[in-house]
């Protein structure tokens, strides 16, 4: 059994052993070898002298030498066949531990170490990773040690469980704490730890010192090669959650070659998890432990920018290959041109960028309370393409906070507003429009103090879908006007054709469809020509409403394949669902309820996790076709789906 110091070896080794006694009717032989403490680790030649004499063999027949204790104890194990467990408890070394194999092949070895005892692999052994205990057993145990006050507070109890780490040892510590303070409730403990400065004192104050929370990663840390030691320092202070040997060898300025090597060492001893290849994370206390070692004070206040610098240039890597024509008010993009391109498909881009999303916020939040503002708004912007893809928006709203705040430090008005741009698009998807329309007029307001004509189009063709959702259909086609002027005087003709879109949309949603076809048809014309397949999709669903409202139903139908073949590739949820609720539109205009109501099912289990206006439109659109009536008209503007892909 192998996990890091205090998180249950011991514990889970003698459980298991006493649980099982009938199946060893020979016995059980238990040594702890002490290879983790600070006094003199039991030597081979103390433990089997040990073993023998529980083996039956007289005290003064034990021989006084290693080799000489081996034959005896292999001779008697291996004539009898005894079918018995050995736990040999704290290991140091393979060294350590072989000359206490017994021969019977009946019997079982049981390790616990600290270390990944690899030499042991040849003798037969299997690894058993000792995780700390899941949330509902440290819940448990905390019930057991402190009674009533765990059921009285049972969210700070919780909490408490989650800031010792679930490790074991932490547990009983706190516990502890409270038991011999009865008029102290688990709340008061909770306050007392949050602070990650002091959490580990705290925790180790109550114990033995050889015994403290501390001690027990002192040792692993103090037995580092001194190359391991520094990485562990240098990723103690990274405040990603999970972490790859690329962003290790960034921040800490080694060759990937040596952090591979450093990090399993690492992993051997214990002080870091590795949770998938050439993955790896700290567990809790361990990178408190980290933290804590004393360091140059340059080192640490390296870590941050050049996490925050790494993922950027990544991000910005995959964001070309979902959008690659999107202007960006951060310069990284640029400094990509003419860089192999990293992904070769925009789902493969977008589940990296959401597998790292924690990562990446927790920089964003180091990056900001350091005031690494410049990092801190560009990491912030180039969130952009996942936030509008898989939609997470609770991280969407929190991480903008952050980065605004980074911008408005900057006195970037430029940069400002393209991240209220961001936010707003945000309250829009959620339906939320008041604040959608609030950020968005501040966007506006920068963009012309700033005279950024690029950022005041995107703010006004915002203010367009947000008067749009309203149902202000007049108000949005004026503003996507405005804004189709600007795109045109720049030169920019993606830009006028996904204005086209929007107005096309727009008088769609108002039933005014011979007025809406022109703009939409120029608008596919022009992105046909320029080769942007996706929003080429995204107007074809507009075209296909037109065709099913002329019964050109088999017309509408061929469209909404090719975007949902084209759309679908993006693993978009929303975009995919998009296509579903226009789907549902053609087959109901086609007497076909039953299948309008499959293809809304389907979209509602799409959109259920993500939940905004995407999800209400479904839903609506499908109590309506369940009550007999007509489903609603399209409305793009509040679902994400026209035109996205340049802004």
């Amino acid at each position: 059994m192998v996990g890091p110091g205090g998180v249950g070896k011991t514990a889970l080794a003698v459980m298991w052993a006493n649980r099982h006694t009938e199946r060893f009717p020979d016995g059980q032989l238990y040594v702890d070898l002490r290879g983790f403490s600070p006094d003199t680790t039991v030597a081979p030649v103390d433990a089997l002298g040990r073993f023998l004499r529980a083996l039956g063999v007289e005290p003064r027949h034990v021989p006084a030498t290693v080799a000489e204790q081996v034959t005896l104890y292999r001779t008697i194990t291996a004539g009898r066949q005894l079918l018995m467990l050995v736990v040999l408890d704290n290991a140091a070394s393979a060294e350590q531990v072989r000359p206490l194999i017994p021969t019977s092949t009946r019997s079982v070895v049981v390790v616990t170490s600290r270390l990944r005892l690899d030499g042991l692999f040849a003798d037969g052994a299997q690894l058993v990773q000792v995780p700390p205990l899941p949330e509902a057993a440290a819940v448990a145990l905390l019930e057991e040690l402190i009674g009533e006050r765990a059921a009285d507070e049972p969210d700070a109890t919780a909490e408490l469980a989650q800031l010792c780490g679930l490790f074991p040892i932490a547990l009983r510590v706190a516990a502890a704490r409270l038991v011999t303070r009865p008029t102290w409730s688990v709340s008061e403990v909770v306050a007392r730890l949050r602070d990650e400065r002091s959490r580990l004192a705290a925790l180790s104050r109550l114990s033995a010192p050889e015994d403290s929370v501390t001690a027990l990663f002192d040792w692993s840390y103090r037995n580092l090669q001194s190359y391991a030691a520094d990485l562990y320092r240098c990723l103690g202070s990274l405040p990603a959650p999970e972490f790859g040997i690329d962003v290790a060898a960034a921040v800490s300025g080694l060759a990937e070659h040596e952090v591979a090597v450093a990090l399993q060492v690492l992993v051997d001893a214990s002080l870091l998890e590795e949770v998938a290849l050439d993955r790896y994370r700290f567990h809790d206390l361990v990178r408190l432990h980290a933290r804590a070692q004393p360091a140059p004070d340059r080192d640490r206040l390296e870590v941050v920018p050049r996490a925050a610098a790494w993922y950027l240039r990544e991000m910005t890597r995959a964001n070309l290959v979902v959008i690659p024509v999107r202007w960006r008010v951060s310069p990284v993009a640029d400094e990509l041109a003419g860089e192999p391109v990293r992904f070769d498909s925009d789902a493969a881009a977008l589940d990296w960028l959401h597998r790292e999303l924690p990562n990446v916020l927790a920089v964003l939040e180091e990056a900001v309370a350091d005031r690494h503002d410049e990092l801190a708004w560009q990491l912030c912007e180039a969130l952009w393409e996942l936030m509008l893809y898989r939609k997470p928006f609770p991280e969407w709203l929190r991480s903008h906070q952050l980065g605004i705040t980074a911008a408005q430090r900057c006195r970037n008005k430029v940069a400002e507003s393209r991240l209220r741009y961001q936010r707003g698009r945000a309250y829009l998807d959620l339906g939320q429009l008041p604040q959608a329309e609030t950020e968005v007029r501040h966007a506006l307001e920068l963009a012309r103090h700033a005279e950024d004509r690029r950022t005041e189009s995107a703010a006004l063709d915002l203010l367009g879908r947000v008067a749009q959702a309203r149902g202000d259909v007049d108000t949005a086609i004026k503003h996507f006007t405005a804004s189709m002027h600007i795109e045109a005087d720049l030169g920019i003709d993606r830009g006028v054709a996904s204005r086209h879109s929007r107005i096309g949309d727009a008088l769609l949603q108002a039933g005014r469809e011979l007025e809406a076809e022109p703009h939409l048809q120029t608008a596919l014309e022009m992105l046909t020509a320029i080769g942007d397949d996706k929003d080429v999709a995204r107007v074809a669903l507009g075209l296909a409403r037109i065709d099913a409202l002329a019964g050109r139903q088999d017309a509408a139908i061929e469209r909404l394949q090719m975007a949902r073949r084209v759309l679908g590739r993006t693993g978009s949820a929303v975009y995919e669902a998009s296509v579903l609720l226009a789907l549902a539109e053609v087959a109901a205009h086609d007497s076909n309820p039953d299948q309008a109501r499959a293809y809304l099912t389907e979209a509602i289990e799409l959109l259920h996790d993500l939940g905004g206006a995407a999800l209400d439109k479904a839903q609506k659109a499908l109590a309506a076709l369940d009550h007999g009536s007509r489903a609603p008209q399209q409305a793009s503007a509040h679902n994400g789906t026209s035109g996205d892909g340049g802004i």
